[in-house]
């Protein structure tokens, strides 16, 4: 990517950021539920692509004991002030049932200042380890690395799962390398995309995650199963 294509990217980026209501504003942004169908399945697709790579799949292990799983796509464009924004959804898994919460829609956006320019995208799952690690979502929102403690996740066909890992609150997962991109988020967080989960579920965050008479649509059901195929429920 040229200069002149960055500064473009970055600047359309940048307005989008700036927007007083971000992503749901008319035009191009405005939301629909078809399009928030197809936001659910391209988080279904990115979970697939992470899991396609040999040396950075998550291990079946860990993704059986995760109490929640967000998938988090994230965009960032920098000319001298920078920012990061972000969308994807989460889900909750019921420790009685053993059965995935209905996904709902989240949001990050954070700025930045500095010397930088250009653009980059990154995907991103974060495995919530423990009740500790859901508890930021109870109160809506969640800063990964600040509000609960997040680490790298062991990666790869022969990644080493020990019981320090297994305590950890929440592994992070990058399609940048595996890398933990907890420090991504000093500043800003992941916040429910609440006027999303309105339009697609007519419910708030807190009662998809936790409420079980709300069920997943076909698609949230279609993530559903990609997940508990790569924990080896369903075999891969």
């Amino acid at each position: 990517m040229n200069i002149a294509s960055s500064l473009r990217n970055a600047a359309l980026v940048l307005m989008v950021l700036t927007s007083t209501r971000g992503f749901v504003s008319a035009g191009p942004f405005e939301k629909s539920a078809e399009k928030l169908d197809i936001r659910i399945r391209r988080a279904a697709e990115r979970f697939i692509e992470m899991q396609a790579e040999p040396d950075k799949r998550i291990p079946a292990d860990l993704i059986s004991r995760a109490h929640g799983i967000i998938i988090l796509h994230k965009f960032k464009a920098g000319l001298i002030v920078g920012g990061e924004a972000g969308n994807g959804v989460a889900l909750i898994r019921n420790q009685q049932t053993g059965t995935w919460s209905a996904p709902a829609f989240i949001s990050s956006a954070e700025g930045s200042y500095g010397l930088q320019i250009g653009a980059q995208e990154t995907d991103l799952i974060f495995l919530l380890m423990n009740e500790s690690a859901l508890k930021p979502l109870l109160g809506g929102s969640i800063n990964v690395g600040v509000d609960v403690a997040a680490t790298a996740g062991p990666a790869g066909e022969n990644a080493n799962v020990d019981t320090m890992t297994i305590k950890s609150p929440i592994l992070v997962y990058s399609n940048a390398g595996g890398l933990f991109a907890g420090a991504a988020f000093k500043g800003g967080g992941i916040i429910p995309a609440e006027k999303n989960n309105d339009l697609y579920y007519r419910r708030t965050m807190n009662d998809i995650l936790f409420d079980p008479a709300i069920r997943p649509t076909p698609t949230g059901l279609h993530l559903i199963n990609v997940i508990e195929t790569y924990s080896g429920k369903r075999g891969n």
